[in-house]
């Protein structure tokens, strides 16, 4: 009888939904609450409205963010992922 469950088991307590980058990796600082060097540090939403496209997102990962950030500094790839995921528009280069 336990043997028969167990496949039940797994399937119910298993988290089907993906967790995407943003969620994983930038969620957390960037709520609209956190407080890095005396300013709030800006949510999803304040950072569509202030990056229009993909590039101009990783221009500030990579040029303008702070140490906390230096793991992304490094990872362009990952930066213009997330960047898409929050609605970014990419714009291919020619």
């Amino acid at each position: 009888m336990i043997v028969l469950l167990f496949p039940l088991l797994v399937a119910f307590s298993y988290k089907s939904e993906r967790v995407s980058l943003w969620e994983r990796m930038c969620e957390a600082c960037h709520d609209g609450k956190t407080v890095l060097n005396g300013k709030v540090v800006i949510d999803k939403e304040q950072m569509k409205a202030k990056y229009k496209t993909v590039d101009e997102l990783v221009n500030a990962v990579v040029c303008q963010s702070p140490p906390c950030m230096n793991i992304l500094k490094h990872d362009e790839k990952l930066v213009r992922e997330v960047g898409k995921e929050i609605g970014l528009k990419d714009i291919p280069k020619k």
